[in-house]
């Protein structure tokens, strides 16, 4: 039986992950008005607040076999699958890159890493991690290096779809485990084969594993799932930056454990109804994408406006409290007056291509949002 709608707790799940990596660049954001007013930034290390997106990779793992077992084994499924990721994807990261190429041709000055000819803009649009100038690897939309990830763990994952369920999931969790040792111990030949080669990819293992569970009814009491928030949370704190240990520990540890106790949380437990409080969670849920991709181009503006009233002096905690809403309400225009329509627009024209109602009842039913993409 297809489970094509992914659960309320899920899509909850998303928003907060997608807040935890806003309210961490909120407190960058303070260091850099801290270092232009002479003030000590706000400094809430107590946790490594990108777990927000480790938490997303577990969520893509989980989505991908959660909404997709069916097609496993079935002709065309790689074809139909990808068709689905690149239409869920592609447009609003292309869109943004493709609008800090023509800001940096008009005002190059207005961007903080220059944009290295060709080579970074062809390996930005296709998710192929590369060097750039200020030593990192990341695309010219920087948070799209989460991306090249989750583009890279859909390409294998097509491939897996060639295979029944079961045998699928042997030849992923072999896949992605050999790769993760091979790259801890062998030096890659290229930077793209370094960065895909990180552990880190065992946190979609993580979600997959999650998602097979679920299916086969695996199911918690409201007390269980709460306990393991507790736990996942506990866990973050004790493996995070705050003790140091994250440093020392793999990010599939120091992140992918708690993300996945967290995780396992909204998967297991208690199904929730619609109500005045879970609707509004799951409207954010399903514009997660949205909010991940764009919050930067929120808090720019608002980083200036704040070095403008009075030279910043005004408190930061409410700099960071203003922050994370105008990020949100930002977030929830493009999702509605941009991500949505492409989206669907672009999902209909896929199921009037492939001319069978199973494809428009799944393009009607997917939910609009991505784990950091997914």
């Amino acid at each position: 039986m297809s489970q094509a709608v992914p659960l309320r707790s899920i899509q909850i799940l998303r928003a907060v992950a997608a807040c935890l990596v806003v309210f961490g660049h909120v407190l960058h954001e303070t260091v850099e008005i801290g270092m232009h007013s002479g003030r000590p930034p706000l400094n809430i290390g107590i946790i490594d607040w990108g777990i927000g997106v480790d938490i997303f990779f577990v969520i893509s793992g989980f989505i991908m076999i959660y909404t997709t077992a069916e097609l496993f084994g079935q002709p065309g499924a790689t074809r139909t699958f990808l068709m689905r990721r690149i239409i869920r994807i592609v447009p609003l990261y292309w869109l943004i890159t493709a609008g800090l190429i023509l800001t940096y041709l008009v005002a190059p000055k207005v961007l903080n890493v220059p944009i290295e000819g060709w080579r970074s803009i062809v390996t930005s649009f296709f998710f192929i991690p590369d060097l750039r100038g200020n030593g990192e690897v990341r695309p010219i939309m920087a948070l799209g290096w989460s991306l090249n990830y989750e583009m890279f763990f859909y390409a294998i994952f097509a491939v897996c779809l060639l295979a029944p369920l079961r045998r699928a999931t042997v030849y992923l969790v072999g896949f992605f485990v050999g790769i993760s040792i091979v790259g801890a111990a062998v030096k890659m030949p290229s930077i793209a084969l370094t960065y895909w080669t990180d552990s880190i990819v065992l946190e979609f293992l993580f979600g997959a594993l999650l998602a097979l569970a679920c299916r086969a009814k695996v199911a918690i009491s409201p007390a269980a799932a709460w306990t393991l928030i507790a736990l996942g949370v506990v866990l973050a704190v004790a493996l995070g930056p705050f003790w140091g240990a994250n440093q020392m520990l793999p990010r599939f540890v120091a992140g992918g454990l708690p993300a996945t106790l967290i995780v396992a949380a909204a998967a297991f437990g208690p199904r929730l109804s619609a109500s005045w409080i879970v609707t509004p969670l799951v409207v954010l849920g399903d514009a997660s994408y949205s909010l991940y991709l764009t919050h930067p181009f929120a808090l720019r503006p608002m980083r200036n406006v704040w070095m403008a009233l009075d030279g910043g002096s005004l408190p930061f905690g409410l700099y960071a409290i203003i922050c994370l809403p105008v990020a949100i309400a930002a977030a929830l225009v493009v999702y509605r007056w941009i991500e949505r329509p492409i989206t669907d627009a672009l999902r209909v024209r896929l199921a009037r291509r492939r001319g069978d109602d199973r494809s428009r009842q799944f393009a009607a039913a997917q939910p609009h949002s991505a784990a950091a993409g997914g």
